[in-house]
């Protein structure tokens, strides 16, 4: 339950949150909308399943920041395309919400970040994903972390991407850069120089994470069902591998930003100024230009 406290003596329940949307939606400090009324929440209280919130008026929203990490149960279907291994399967996700972004409306400004404690969640679902042998990201000219950040940018690209394919709601699918053993993730961090790999021995989100080299995993990008079980958007996406990637180079190629953008590969403080540029050349090492023609 969501409960209005602006008036002390008389709290009113305005809402109420699924289980899963909660930790997203009404975590500490976001602000939740209620028929265009903004409000702040002050304290979600899991253990008795209410967020205490106020009426505001302020001139953002937030986005809550996810630490995700997919392993791969089953495999339903595989096929090569082009230097990349496009796979459809079963995973098992587990995602920790570590903090949030405060967004500007209108322009997509990130005005500033804030810190969430919460206990992590599991489910299993349905993704696709595809693998890129860490042999072909050798012969590019940037460095680990330029690379890294390039493939963050990819990510929310084709994230966005699959929503308009797919003709559904953002929040539908979800993504993850990782492995396909769960064991490593990529974690991207408020700002570029914060991307890095880490290994996951045993929780996604540790004290003291270890930092890995690019060459020590093939990273795999994953876009999921972002419901138990899955509800096939992730076989469509299987599908549409070709046309996702030769759509997400076009775009790409075609927005007048210079380094990234909300429209393209996302904030250019998110994933460094090479990320736009290091993002094309991952789509150019991976997709078929013939396809386009």
């Amino acid at each position: 339950m969501v409960i209005d406290s602006t008036d002390k003596g008389k709290p009113v329940v305005i809402a109420e949150v699924d289980w899963d949307s909660a930790f997203t939606a009404v975590h500490d400090d976001a602000i939740y909308m209620v028929e265009s009324q903004q409000y702040h929440v002050d304290k979600l209280d899991l253990e008795r399943k209410k967020a205490y919130v106020r009426k505001v008026d302020v001139d953002y929203y937030t986005d809550a920041m996810t630490y995700t990490h997919v392993r791969v149960i089953d495999e339903f279907q595989r096929k090569l395309s082009c230097r990349a291994i496009v796979e459809h399967g079963e995973v098992q996700v587990v995602r920790k919400v570590v903090g949030y972004k405060k967004i500007k409306f209108y322009t997509a400004e990130n005005l500033g970040y804030g810190d969430v404690n919460l206990p992590e969640k599991d489910m299993h679902t349905t993704s696709y994903w595809f693998t890129i042998p860490r042999r072909f990201l050798r012969d590019l000219q940037f460095t680990q972390s330029e690379i890294l950040d390039g493939l963050s940018g990819l990510a929310y690209c084709l994230h966005h991407l699959a929503a308009m394919i797919l003709m559904a709601d953002i929040r539908d699918i979800d993504c993850c850069i990782g492995d396909k053993s769960g064991e490593f993730f990529v974690h991207h961090g408020p700002n570029g120089q914060n991307t890095k790999a880490i290994s996951v021995p045993e929780k996604v989100v540790d004290e003291t994470p270890n930092k890995l080299r690019l060459d020590e995993f093939d990273p795999t990008l994953f876009l999921f069902d972002a419901y138990p079980g899955g509800i096939g958007f992730s076989q469509l996406l299987y599908e549409e591998h070709d046309r996702m990637l030769n759509a997400a180079r076009q775009l790409i190629r075609a927005c007048p930003c210079s380094h990234g953008c909300p429209s393209c590969v996302g904030p250019d403080l998110e994933i460094g100024l090479n990320g736009k540029k290091v993002s094309l050349a991952i789509l150019e090492l991976i997709s078929d230009e013939l396809q386009l023609h």
